[in-house]
């Protein structure tokens, strides 16, 4: 299998409130965050974070973060994926994709497995200033 849209981040200022509209009025269901051991800073308050899952494993679907500017510090990354919203791509290969990341000059963090269990991430802007996230075993 190639590459696929592993989830949806969006900022959430309340996300008490912006969950309720995605469950009540979308008929989403609310999922558990369940952490690995290596977790990074990541705030796991119910108001600080929601998943919005879709079923295909314990943190695919809609994730619903409140934006925290301590994020990329704490984290040691170059973008703070807490702020702005992301796409997050995974990939069979992610040895492969910062191989190609690193060889075109683009700017990008990689972290080991600090938000979800089993995945690293890279994080990065394409041309656009999009922030993507792309993960991997």
């Amino acid at each position: 299998m190639g590459w696929s849209i592993h989830h949806v981040n969006l900022e959430a200022r309340d996300v008490r409130r912006t969950a309720a509209f995605y469950t009540d009025i979308l008929g989403m269901k609310e999922r558990p965050w369940t952490f690995p051991e290596t977790r990074g800073y990541l705030p796991g308050d119910p108001d600080k974070l929601a998943l919005l899952g879709d079923g295909r494993d314990s943190h695919s679907g809609l994730h619903l973060i409140a934006p925290d500017e301590d994020f990329a510090e704490k984290n040691d990354l170059a973008f703070n994926p807490s702020v702005g919203g992301h796409v997050a791509f995974n990939v069979p290969d992610l040895d492969a994709v910062i191989a190609r990341l690193r060889a075109a000059g683009v700017r990008h963090s990689v972290t080991g497995e600090f938000a979800i269990p089993g995945l690293r991430h890279v994080y990065l802007e394409d041309p656009e200033g999009n922030l993507v996230e792309v993960n991997g075993g």
